[in-house]
């Protein structure tokens, strides 16, 4: 990873907090809990490569209006990189835990419009709209189920398999699709994606490379990439039916 960027700019107010507003439960974004939320929230934009650094004094809860993005652990002793911990995109809810829990960054591989809040101010404030609470558990869940299902390949599946789930669950997330083929551009390197996979690049080059000559995958340039049969790729990672629909 590179060197600290400069603090994003951030304003009380800004598209990224009503694109927030419009995103909350049907019903609930011109409520009370909705405007107190909104009042709470900060708007920022981070360029591609910019980092959102940990509050010193507190978490913080981020949304993500626009753009894409990679939680990053960053080691010790001012090294630099990091671990990459998960990849986020628009409609995602990240959690960014205080300085004095570990050094754990946002970093923009796009450009960037957030929405940043003080986690225990939001989530008091939340529990004011049961709807608006379930909404927010519910992306919470979701993260971390990817967490662990990441952490579950990583212990126990092949390099072929933690690749094809890997580009099973960016069309998913990307696109939407669950079978058939699909387009998508992948906004992270492949280092990245080795990194979060417990991979080496050359494993995730050669990796690719056979799926390409299987035919279950085209790749155009360093991000275009092309899933013929999205069902295949899902058997070969070893995913249950309940996962594959």
């Amino acid at each position: 990873m590179a060197t600290l960027s400069p603090p994003p700019a951030s304003t009380p107010a800004g598209p990224q907090l009503a694109a927030f507003r419009a995103a909350l439960p049907a019903g609930t974004g011109d409520g009370p809990t909705a405007g107190r939320l909104c009042a709470l929230g900060t708007a920022a934009h981070l360029a591609r490569g910019q980092e959102l650094a940990p509050d010193p004094q507190e978490d913080r809860l981020v949304w993500i209006a626009s753009g894409s993005a990679k939680l990053v652990a960053a080691h010790g002793g001012g090294a630099p990189g990091g671990q990459v911990l998960a990849f986020h995109f628009a409609g995602d809810l990240v959690s960014v835990l205080r300085q004095s829990d570990g050094d754990f960054r946002l970093v923009a591989l796009a450009d960037c419009e957030l929405a940043i809040f003080p986690a225990d101010r939001f989530l008091d404030i939340a529990q004011g709209d049961p709807a608006v609470l379930r909404s927010v558990l519910s992306r919470s869940l979701q993260a971390l189920h990817r967490s662990r299902t990441r952490m579950m390949q990583m212990g126990h599946k092949s390099a072929a398999a933690r690749i094809a789930d890997f580009l099973v669950s960016m069309a998913e997330r990307l696109t939407g699709a669950t079978s058939g083929a699909c387009d998508f551009a992948l906004p992270m390197s492949r280092r990245d994606i080795g990194d979060s996979l417990g991979l080496t690049i050359e494993t995730v080059s050669r990796q690719l490379t056979e799926l390409r000559e299987a035919g279950l995958v085209e790749t155009e340039g360093r991000s275009k990439v092309r899933l013929s049969d999205i069902g295949a790729l899902a058997k070969m990672a070893g995913r249950t039916r309940v996962q594959m629909e």
